[in-house]
């Protein structure tokens, strides 16, 4: 019997002891009810097989030290993800190792999700927001380029919470893991594991916690988006590339990139612009298509935006020796994304922007109907 069913059943056994008593005298349980509620809905529901709230890793440490760690019979959820994370620290710390103790608490974790958790009046779930100090932190050893740390600490918060469902925390390994392996494989390995979970519940990237702090930022959304989801997948690779051996303002990419990772994207942006040479309208017209880029790339979704509304609004004045149709599509497609994620957080917004969301996709048919296909609800 589990610890929950115990406390049901001895409020089921008060309840029936009191009601032989005269209604002035009988106590009010409706209070303990109330918090049973909320213990019951933040822990994913009276049938939840893993509770979706996980202790602190202090709470955890033995009382006693042995070579091993005790193994006990699993007779809840609560154990289950006790045990987990014992499991999964070892095989983090073998050589090798990080990849299986990963999966090992994402299964756990994830894989026992069946539903999205409930929401209150106002939108949002019940669950409690990420600690300031975790956001800090990692925040922190990301600017420092900690890699190693940064991987740590992610795998630490993926155990602890409901931390699991805060999903800025894979975008910050997905981080990581670019950084310290010499190719993609784990972090691609994340990336579909991300994939697999939102198929399985849709939507779960939209919810907030109970202040209001989004399961995913703006930042994780456009990586969720243009990584996770493949939303773009038939015109993103292709076009760029394309465009790329075709003209040389675009073959500055890369060390735009590098400057940015290393010094800000402000200045990474400075630098591009004080590029000599590049006075054409055509050019200047590709300086701001690789600048709306790497500005989406690096989370400032509002300066991407202007960038690509001007870009739009240019193209009809070029002649079509001036521009190509591929990049158009490009900055149309680009521009219908973000948007499409600003809609996302409000009736409101989404009523606001659908006649120019839907003014973009109509364009993006007539540009390219096989490519555009991808982009049609």
């Amino acid at each position: 019997m589990t610890t929950m069913q115990v406390i049901i059943g001895a409020l089921l056994l008060a309840e029936a002891t009191f009601s032989g008593l005269a209604e002035a005298s009988r106590p009010d349980l409706s209070g303990l009810y109330q918090i049973l509620e909320n213990r019951l809905v933040q822990s994913g529901g009276a049938h939840s097989l893993v509770p979706q709230t996980s202790r602190e890793e202090h709470d955890l440490l033995p009382q006693h030290t042995d070579t091993a760690p005790v193994m006990h019979t699993v007779t809840s959820g609560r154990d289950l993800l006790d045990q987990a994370k014992v499991l999964a620290k070892y095989l983090r710390e073998c050589p090798g190792g990080w990849l299986a103790g990963h999966h090992l608490m994402k299964s756990v974790r994830w894989d026992t999700l069946t539903e999205l958790p409930p929401l209150d009046a106002s939108g949002r779930t019940r669950l409690l927001p990420p600690k300031p100090e975790s956001k800090a932190h990692l925040k922190r050893l990301y600017l420092q380029k900690s890699w190693s740390e940064l991987l740590e600490h992610t795998d630490t918060l993926l155990a602890q919470g409901v931390n699991h469902l805060w999903l800025d925390v894979q975008w910050y390994a997905w981080q990581a893991l670019l950084k310290l392996d010499a190719d993609s494989v784990r972090a691609d390995i994340l990336c579909r594991d991300m994939k697999g979970l939102l198929a399985r519940l849709p939507g779960l990237e939209t919810l907030a916690f109970n202040d209001g702090t989004p399961f995913a930022d703006e930042v994780t959304l456009n990586w969720l988006n243009e990584r996770v989801l493949d939303e773009m997948a038939g015109w993103q690779d292709e076009p760029v590339m394309a465009a790329t051996t075709a003209d040389e303002v675009l073959s500055l990419e890369p060390e735009v990139l590098t400057r940015a990772d290393d010094e800000g994207i402000e200045s990474a942006l400075n630098w591009l612009q004080a590029q000599p040479g590049y006075t054409t309208s055509r050019n200047r017209w590709l300086m701001r298509l690789l600048m709306a880029r790497v500005s989406e790339q690096y989370g400032k979704n509002e300066m991407a935006l202007h960038l690509l509304a001007e870009l739009d609004s240019r193209a009809r004045e070029m002649t079509l020796e001036q521009w190509k149709p591929e990049l158009i599509f490009e900055v149309k497609a680009r521009r219908l994304r973000l948007l499409r994620g600003k809609a996302g957080r409000s009736e409101a917004e989404k009523n606001r922007l659908l006649p120019e969301m839907e003014s973009l996709l109509a364009g993006l048919i007539a540009l390219d109907p096989a490519r555009a296909a991808v982009l049609c609800a």
